[in-house]
């Protein structure tokens, strides 16, 4: 198992989240300087470690193991509505207008 590449993805999604490594360690009990090592990959973890992590970071174990997961339309859709929450009712126009070209231009050229 590659702990080093697994410890960057729950950096990489604590850091999304506006999370520092005191914060994931005081939701799931463990030591910042644990989180530390997961996170440089100095450590190995248990399963139960990464179901704490990965349930406190709200992702899956497949996204901080593999760094995708399978059946991921509930997640994108999850991360577009995120990403939207913040936008100005113009952008939002311009950004579905954007969608809608992509999505046609994506379906007359199925190869991709």
């Amino acid at each position: 198992m590659d702990y080093s590449g697994i410890g960057k993805r729950i950096k990489n999604y604590r850091e999304k989240l506006k999370m520092t490594q005191q914060m994931l360690g005081e939701e799931t009990d463990y030591s910042v300087q644990h989180i530390s090592h997961i996170e440089t990959g100095k450590t190995k973890l248990s399963v139960k470690c990464l179901l704490d992590i990965a349930n406190a970071l709200q992702v899956s174990v497949d996204e901080l193991v593999c760094g995708y997961v399978a059946s991921s339309s509930v997640i994108v859709d999850k991360e577009i509505s995120d990403m939207m929450e913040d936008c100005s009712p113009q952008e939002k126009q311009i950004i579905l207008e954007t969608i809608k070209a992509l999505k046609e231009s994506l379906r007359k050229n199925r190869n991709i």
